[in-house]
């Protein structure tokens, strides 16, 4: 996978890059083959995405028409990824601790045992 983090002309974070889907092996040679497919993702999935780590990512294709200066212009092909997983793999182990969500959940779990709620609060 290729990776370039960057921001769109609205300051919004995005993460362009290609990566190569598996299509089997060449019946010639034997080898695996792939097809490079560019993918883009923007705000905070952007952040997820990690050169050199085997990803599961999740989106929609997307195609258009470019204007290339040809009668036609050129179709392009773009995954637009809306979700991000690192793959454990055997020689790089899952990451056991999740990423910070920058919560305090003691905090949160004590407030939402705070909350009293009467039958005059309900609707019903």
């Amino acid at each position: 996978m290729q990776l370039t983090n960057t921001a769109n002309s609205n300051g919004i974070k995005m993460a362009l890059g290609t990566i190569g889907v598996y299509r089997g092996k060449s019946k010639e040679t034997n080898q695996p083959e792939f097809d490079n497919l560019p993918f883009v993702a923007y705000g905070s999935v952007s952040d997820y995405i990690q050169q050199d780590v085997k990803m599961l990512l999740s989106g929609k294709i997307n195609t258009y028409i470019r204007q290339d200066g040809s009668k036609y212009g050129q179709q392009v092909v773009q995954m637009q990824v809306m979700v991000a997983y690192p793959i454990a793999t055997p020689d790089k182990p899952a990451i056991k601790d999740p990423q910070a969500t920058g919560l305090d959940m003691n905090s949160l779990d004590k407030a939402v045992d705070e909350i009293t709620i009467k039958d005059s609060d309900l609707p019903f």
